[in-house]
C-alpha cells in the first residue's frame, strides 16, 4: 500500500534500498570485527546481538521494498546496526566510543518523528529532528575530545551533562509526536499509528520487567529481556503500519495489551506490598508461601481479565462498545416489530462514524454478495467477515477513507440480524419470482385465449354463418316444402343458435367491444343504463391484458351494484399512470358487501383476476354508505 506524502521520496527510492543493503553489509563487518577484538567469552554475546539485529534489518528491507520513498526503512536499518554498540569492548566504551550509546536511541527517536507518512508533522518537529541529531553528534564529539585530550575532560564535563539532559528532553518530545499525529490525523493515519503504539508498548513492558526483576531476583537483569522485545516489537509494528495496516483487528490487540499491562501492574503492586511486608525479595521466601501467593494472584488475574478487557475496550475504543450496544438494541426493536433487519446498515454507519460502511450477505441461491437494499457488493481489504455457526455469511466493509476494517466484535454481534435480513431477502426474491412467473403464465394464457377468440370469430363462426346462408339458398332454389322445408328451417335455426353461443363464448374470452379500446368498451356499459353511470376514463394506451381485466372489474362491480345495492348513481373512474391503471367504481347504494370474499355478490373472483396481473383489489362497503371498489393494475 503506497502511503500518502511518499511522492517527495520517489526520486531517491533506490537510495533507500541501497541504505538498507549498506546496513546489512555494515552489520556483518562490524559483527565480524567485534568478534575478532572481543574476549573469547564475549564472542557469543556478539553473535546473539547480531542475530537480534537481523529482525529490525529484515523489517527495514521490507519497508524499503514496499514503500521505497519512505525514510523509515533506512532509519530501521540504522537502529539495527546501532545495537552492536551494546557489545563494544569496555576499553573502547570508556574511551573514544563512550558516547556511542546515543546511537541506540537516535534512530528510533527520528523514526517516531517521521512515522507513518515519512515526513515531519510541522516545521517545529523538523527543528526537533535536526536539533536531536546535532545534540547526539555533540555528545559523541565531547566523548572523543575527552578521550583524545584528557586535559579538556574537566572543562567539557558541564557541556556533556547539558547535552545529555537536552538529549533526553528531545527523546521525550519525539515520543509525543505520534500522539499529536494521532489526535489530528485521519482514520487511515490513526490505524497505522495504533500499530506503532502497539509496538512501543514494549517500553512500559521493559519497566515492568525491571520492577519485577527487583522484586523476584533482587537485581535488574530482566530488563535486558524488555529491551530485546522493544527492539523487535517496535520495528515490526512500524513495518506493519507502513505496509499492512489492516492485517488484523488492531483495536482488539491494543485493548488486550492494555489489559495485560494493567493486570501486570496490579500484580506487581501486590507483590511489592508483600515483599515490603516480609522484608525480602520473593526468591528468599519459603516455597509454600511463594506458591500460595502466586496461586492467589493467578486466580485473581483469571477472574479479572475478561471484565477488565471489556472495561478497557469501552474506555479506549468507545465506538466498538457503542456499536455492539446499538446492534443489540436493534435486535430488541426487531423482535418488538418496531424495526427491520435492513436497518442494520444505517445503524452501524451512525455508531461507527462511517457514512460509507456497507453490510452485505452471501445469497443462499447463488452465493452472490448483496447488500440489504438489493445492490451488489464486493469484498475489499477493509472487509471484516461475518460468521455464523462457523460459516461466512456476509461482510462488513468500511469505506476507503477509514483505512481500517470494522471491528470483529461488531461483526459477531451483527451475525444473527444479518442472517435474518438474508432470509427475508431470499423470501422476497422467491415471492417476486413466483409473482413474475404467475404473471408470465397469465399473460401467455391470455395470448392463447386471444388467439382462440380470433379463431372462433374468423374461423368456426364464419363457417357456420356461411353454411346457414347456403342452406337458405338451397331451400329457395330447390323449392323444397313440407317436412323437408321444416327440417331446413330447424337446421338454420340451430346454426343461428350455435353462432350466438360461439359469439357469447368469444365475448367471454375477450369482449369484442375492446377492439375499439378500453374507453369505448366502458362507454357501452354506461349506454345500457342511461343517466345512472358516470364515466371518467383517461386510459388511451393500455396493454390488452390489462384492458381486459379492467373491463371485467368495471363490469362485475357495476353489475353487482345494480343487482344488490339499488344505487342512484355509479361513478366509474379509470386513470392510466406510470405505475399502472387505477380503476375505481363507487356507488351510493346500501353497501354492506363483505369484501372480496363475498362470492355470492359477484366480487369474489375479481381478486383472482387482479392478483394474476400482480395488482391489488380493495373493497370498502360500510352499511348504508355505498360500496367502493378500487383496483390497481400494473402495466408491465
Amino acid at each position: 500500500m503506497t502511503l500518502p506524502h511518499a511522492a517527495p521520496y520517489r526520486g531517491v527510492m533506490s537510495l533507500s534500498m541501497r541504505a538498507v543493503v549498506a546496513g546489512w553489509v555494515l552489520l556483518a563487518v562490524l559483527a565480524g570485527g567485534l568478534g575478532v577484538v572481543s574476549e573469547p567469552g564475549q564472542r557469543l554475546m556478539v553473535g546473539l546481538v547480531a542475530l537480534w539485529a537481523v529482525v529490525p534489518l529484515t523489517c527495514a528491507t521490507h519497508v524499503a521494498r514496499r514503500v521505497p520513498g519512505n525514510p523509515c526503512g533506512p532509519l530501521l536499518a540504522a537502529g539495527a546496526v546501532a545495537l552492536l554498540s551494546i557489545v563494544v569492548p569496555q576499553p573502547l566504551t570508556e574511551g573514544v566510543l563512550a558516547g556511542v550509546w546515543v546511537l541506540l536511541y537516535l534512530p528510533f527517536a527520528l523514526l517516531l518523528l517521521l512515522v507513518p507518512q515519512g515526513t515531519v508533522a510541522s516545521r517545529a518537529w523538523r527543528h526537533l529532528a535536526v536539533g536531536l541529531t546535532a545534540v547526539a553528534g555533540g555528545i559523541v564529539a565531547v566523548c572523543v575530545v575527552q578521550a583524545v585530550a584528557p586535559s579538556l575532560k574537566a572543562p567539557l564535563e558541564v557541556a556533556g551533562v547539558v547535552l545529555v539532559l537536552a538529549f533526553f528532553v528531545g527523546l521525550l518530545a519525539s515520543a509525543v509526536s505520534p500522539l499529536m499525529r494521532f489526535r489530528r490525523g485521519d482514520a487511515g493515519e490513526r490505524t497505522r499509528l495504533r500499530w506503532v503504539f502497539l509496538g512501543g508498548a514494549a517500553l512500559p513492558l521493559t519497566l515492568l520487567l525491571c520492577w519485577a526483576s527487583y522484586l523476584v531476583l533482587g537485581t535488574a537483569d530482566l530488563v535486558v529481556v524488555g529491551l530485546a522485545v522493544l527492539n523487535v516489537s517496535l520495528p515490526v509494528g512500524v513495518a506493519i503500519a507502513l505496509t499492512r495496516p489492516t492485517l488484523m483487528d488492531i483495536d482488539r490487540a491494543s485493548a488486550a495489551t492494555l489489559t495485560a499491562g494493567a493486570l501486570a501492574t496490579a500484580v506487581l503492586g501486590v507483590l511489592t506490598v508483600a515483599c515490603v511486608g516480609v522484608g525480602s525479595a520473593l526468591v528468599a521466601w519459603s516455597a509454600p508461601l511463594a506458591l500460595g501467593l502466586t496461586a492467589v494472584l493467578a486466580a485473581a488475574v483469571a477472574l479479572a481479565a475478561a471484565p477488565l478487557y471489556r472495561a478497557v475496550d469501552r474506555l479506549v475504543f468507545p465506538a466498538r462498545g457503542r456499536s455492539v450496544a446499538a446492534v443489540r438494541q436493534l435486535g430488541v426493536l426487531i423482535e418488538a416489530g418496531r424495526a427491520q433487519a435492513t436497518d442494520l446498515e444505517p445503524t452501524l454507519r451512525d455508531t461507527l462514524r462511517d457514512p460509507g460502511l456497507e453490510v452485505a450477505f452471501i445469497r443462499l441461491s447463488d452465493a452472490a454478495l448483496q447488500r440489504c437494499d438489493g445492490t451488489p457488493a464486493t469484498v475489499t481489504e477493509f472487509s471484516t467477515p461475518i460468521r455464523l455457526h462457523g460459516e461466512t455469511m456476509g461482510y462488513l466493509t468500511a469505506s476507503a477513507a477509514q483505512q481500517s476494517r470494522p471491528p470483529a466484535v461488531v461483526a459477531r454481534a451483527c451475525a444473527p440480524l444479518l442472517d435474518r435480513a438474508r432470509l427475508q431477502a431470499e423470501l422476497r426474491a422467491a415471492r417476486a419470482d413466483v409473482t413474475a412467473s404467475r404473471e408470465r403464465l397469465v399473460r401467455a394464457e391470455f395470448q392463447e385465449r386471444r388467439r382462440l377468440e380470433r379463431d372462433l370469430h374468423d374461423g368456426a363462426q364464419q363457417r357456420l354463418v356461411a353454411l346457414g346462408m347456403r342452406l337458405r339458398v338451397l331451400q329457395r332454389s330447390a323449392g323444397v316444402d313440407g317436412e323437408a322445408a321444416d327440417a331446413l328451417d330447424a337446421a338454420v335455426a340451430e346454426l343461428g343458435t350455435a353462432v350466438a353461443e360461439l359469439r357469447q363464448l368469444a365475448h367471454g374470452v375477450r369482449p369484442s367491444a375492446l377492439d375499439d379500446g378500453l374507453p369505448a368498451a366502458l362507454s357501452e356499459i354506461a349506454a345500457r343504463t342511461p343517466g345512472l353511470v358516470d364515466l371518467d376514463v383517461h386510459a388511451p394506451d393500455v396493454p390488452d391484458d390489462v384492458a381486459v381485466t379492467a373491463y371485467f372489474v368495471v363490469t362485475e362491480a357495476v353489475t353487482n351494484a345494480l343487482k344488490h345495492a339499488q344505487p342512484e348513481r355509479i361513478r366509474v373512474v379509470v386513470r392510466a399512470e406510470d405505475a399502472g391503471v387505477h380503476v375505481t367504481v363507487a356507488d351510493d347504494g346500501c353497501g354492506g358487501v363483505d369484501g372480496v370474499a363475498d362470492g355470492q355478490r359477484g366480487l369474489g373472483h375479481l381478486r383472482d383476476r387482479v392478483d394474476a396481473l400482480g395488482g391489488t383489489l380493495t373493497v370498502v362497503s360500510p352499511v348504508g354508505h355505498g360500496t367502493r371498489v378500487e383496483a390497481v393494475l400494473p402495466c408491465g
